[in-house]
């Protein structure tokens, strides 16, 4: 994966929605766009998945987005799929 250069921003299991945090995120950073989003996307609409891919450069899907969710993505935004389990590393 290439070195990492923006806002990231890393949720859990993201009971409120993972595009709420994000544009939260956002709107509080003064950033337009989010590098990287990561983590728990507590089992996303195609909806949330395609804002989230609106609103950043990568998406790394994790635990309870699901297996659908990280399919989706993977297939519809291949190019800012990243693939993330447990004991992956990414390069800050």
């Amino acid at each position: 994966m290439k070195r990492l250069r923006g806002l990231i921003v890393i949720v859990g299991c993201s009971h409120p929605g993972a595009e709420g945090l994000t544009e939260a995120v956002l709107e509080v950073s003064g950033y337009k766009r989010a590098y990287l989003v990561i983590g728990g996307f507590h089992y996303p609409s195609r909806t949330v998945l395609d804002r989230l891919a609106r609103m950043s450069e990568f998406i790394a899907p994790a635990h309870c987005s699901g297996e659908k969710a990280k399919a989706y993505v993977r297939r519809e935004y291949p190019e800012k799929f990243v693939s993330v389990k447990t004991g992956s590393t990414i390069e800050l």
